[in-house]
């Protein structure tokens, strides 16, 4: 899946319940990776999730990947970069690693974990900390909150509050600065499912930024993703297609046609199973 990102100073973590007759074993991208705003479920133990980006190409009638796309080329797309996400046995996110074209891990998020729960996200410029988050949870140990510092000192640079629906999943997440002064807010629809459908950025005097409006395929990967800016007016549509799935029925190639064919990327997936 490709999709605008959206970068954020807080990692966007959605929690994903699901009542089912027999366990099915599955791996939750979303937790602190790019695909935070509109989390996949995928199939079986996930050890690592690779995904590299690729310039798409047509070979005997079919879409595959061409050139390598760089940096560069998919920030100006508006694409998420080249990743690396690695999961624990119990399918929790342990880290995740942005990479360059080269393979050079540009910024990396790693988690602490205690019995069972995270508490203490590291975000890493190369080697070193530039802010670390303290979350925060209410009775039911659903996620409500959290606090931003900079190493240094141990400064707070914001925090935040989340809404949480009955199931656990957000519905409102509101940003403060250190003198805890109202800043922008997010508010969240779900389909029955519990899949994020719309998305609406409002500024800190409510008035609306920007609203991403989502749709997903019969396997539950994203299908399209509408941008929809107002200042300056824009709209920008994201067609997703999920091109050759592996044994476990996870997507390997992602073809993306961005803006009727500005631009067209394939991204490329790898999976190491436990």
């Amino acid at each position: 899946m490709k999709k605008i990102a959206i970068i954020w100073i807080l990692a966007i973590i959605f929690a994903w319940g699901c009542t089912q007759k027999k366990p099915v074993e599955k791996t939750i991208l979303g937790i602190l990776t790019d695909y935070e705003n509109c989390p996949e479920v995928l199939n079986g133990k996930i050890k690592e999730l690779r995904e590299t980006n690729y310039w798409a190409a047509e070979k005997d009638g079919k879409i595959t990947k061409g050139n390598p796309a760089t940096w560069k080329d998919l920030d100006s797309a508006g694409s998420i970069q080249n990743f690396v996400a690695y999961f624990d046995t119990t399918g929790t996110l342990t880290k995740f690693d942005r990479l360059d074209e080269n393979n050079v891990i540009r910024y990396s998020r790693i988690v602490t974990i205690e019995n069972g729960k995270y508490v203490r996200y590291e975000f890493k410029l190369k080697d070193s900390t530039y802010q670390y988050l303290i979350p925060e949870y209410d009775s039911q140990e659903y996620f409500v909150g959290g606090k931003v510092y900079r190493p240094i000192v141990d400064t707070l640079i914001s925090s935040f509050i989340i809404t949480n629906d009955d199931k656990g999943n957000w519905t409102r997440v509101e940003y403060f600065n250190f003198k805890n002064q109202k800043g922008n807010y997010e508010v969240f629809a779900l389909n029955e499912l519990g899949k994020v459908i719309e998305t609406k950025f409002f500024n800190k005097d409510d008035t609306l930024k920007q609203t991403f409006v989502n749709t997903y395929n019969d396997k539950g990967f994203l299908a399209t993703q509408k941008v929809l800016t107002e200042k300056p007016k824009s709209t920008v549509q994201w067609d997703v297609q999920d091109l050759v799935f592996d044994d476990h029925d996870n997507n390997l190639l992602i073809y993306s046609n961005i803006d009727q064919g500005k631009f067209k990327l394939v991204a490329e997936r790898t999976y190491i199973y436990y």
